[in-house]
């Protein structure tokens, strides 16, 4: 660039100051947001991915714990129907009966002295080293033997043990062994499977909007599709997708423009937006029973703008016709809506089916839209919940 001296300086200083600018066109503002305006279209794909890739682990974790849970209670129930062993106390055993007889032998002499002389008996013959019977001397009052050379001796019958008399109220067991455990035939452990409670539903409903109360506004519908899964008696989680339209009106400070300046004179925003919606919430049921249920749902929500159509409308002294401007699939909030709401179960006459009436209220933790507007949402759905593992 040329040095200019103090005199052309001065010059060119004053035709600037002197200078009208243009007049501030808003076209020519969103003309350049658009061209400024360059998103990455991966960015949803790699959120997408990484949810997918979260709730994977989580399910794949989920599943592994259930059939180590399962595998754990088998081998438990298989510990448990084990026969047990019998044990013997030994202070407890009865003593084996003595015979009632004792066997001696036979003799060879035929003739013995004494009153304890006995037939010959050939049964039951039994050696003898020493003589069994003896004669008394009644003078000495000695035992002589009676028998000198004897090598079998007769066996005598002896009378027999006085038998015990039983006790009415305590019998003794017919073992001598004592059992601490009933014997019983092992018992093959049978596997239980848990099935994992799963529900589909479809629900529809009106949807009312707004930018500035959080009840009630601009009325719409959605319809949408869920699945439910149980985690424990209780607790569930609950996702799907949810198809509606987010009609509503706002200010012009309720949308976010590049020029501030725009806000004041803008009087109002008419907006009508395609929105998919995708919940993640957790289901706690506060009671059942045959007839009904309450559940308390709670957890986050995605919004897909699919399309967005905004009006502008100009203060009136400014004289200027409204303006339009349509954005195409150019904004994902995700998990930046706080989704609460409670579902009222009535059961069919079927025991897989249920009507339910769900109340929500949809609060956003950040700017929703091409202009990031606070939109809040709340409505009711009815939905027909249909239970896949009940019997």
């Amino acid at each position: 660039m040329k040095d200019l001296n103090d005199k052309d300086f001065d010059q060119v200083f004053k035709k600037r100051m002197t200078e009208t600018y243009p007049d501030f066109e808003e076209e020519s503002w969103l003309k350049m947001e658009k061209k400024l305006r360059k998103r990455d279209r991966l960015v949803f794909y790699r959120n997408a991915s990484i949810i997918l890739l979260f709730l994977s682990f989580g399910l794949g974790f989920y599943f592994i714990n259930a059939k180590r849970q399962e595998k754990d209670q088998t081998q438990f129930v298989k510990k448990d129907n084990q026969p047990q062993k019998k044990v013997e106390n030994p202070a407890l055993k009865t003593p084996e009966p003595t015979q009632p007889t004792a066997q001696v032998a036979t003799t060879k002499t035929t003739k013995t002295e004494g009153f304890f002389a006995h037939p010959i008996v050939k049964q039951n013959e039994v050696k003898a080293k020493t003589p069994l019977f003896e004669s008394v001397d009644s003078s000495k009052n000695t035992i002589v033997p009676s028998v000198k050379t004897t090598e079998f001796i007769a066996a005598i019958p002896q009378s027999e043990p006085e038998k015990p008399v039983e006790n009415a109220m305590v019998k003794p067991t017919t073992p001598n062994t004592i059992t601490t455990a009933i014997d019983e035939k092992p018992v093959k452990a049978t596997r239980v499977k848990h099935k994992i409670p799963i529900s589909l539903a479809i629900s529809a409903g009106p949807d009312f909007n707004s930018a500035a109360a959080l009840l009630g506004g601009k009325t719409s519908v959605a319809v949408g599709v869920s699945v439910g899964v149980g985690l424990s008696k209780r607790l569930g989680v609950q996702t799907g997708l949810i198809y509606g339209s987010k009609n509503y009106s706002a200010s012009g400070y309720d949308y976010t423009f590049n020029n501030p300046n725009t806000q004041s004179i803008i009087a109002s925003i008419e907006a009508l937006c395609k929105v998919l919606e995708i919940p993640l919430k957790a289901t706690y049921n506060l009671t059942e029973n045959q007839n009904r249920s309450i559940e308390v749902n709670a957890g986050l929500s995605s919004y897909i703008m699919l399309r967005e159509n905004y009006v502008f409308k100009y203060q009136p002294s400014l004289n200027r016709q409204d303006r339009t401007n349509e954005v195409i699939n150019a904004n994902q909030h995700f998990f930046s809506v706080l989704d609460l709401s409670a579902t009222y179960n009535i059961k069919l006459k079927s025991k897989k089916l249920a009507l339910g009436f769900e109340p929500y209220i949809k609060i956003p933790l950040s700017g929703i839209g091409e202009g990031n507007v606070p939109l809040k949402s709340s409505g009711v759905s009815l939905k027909l919940r249909y239970d896949l593992n009940k019997k």
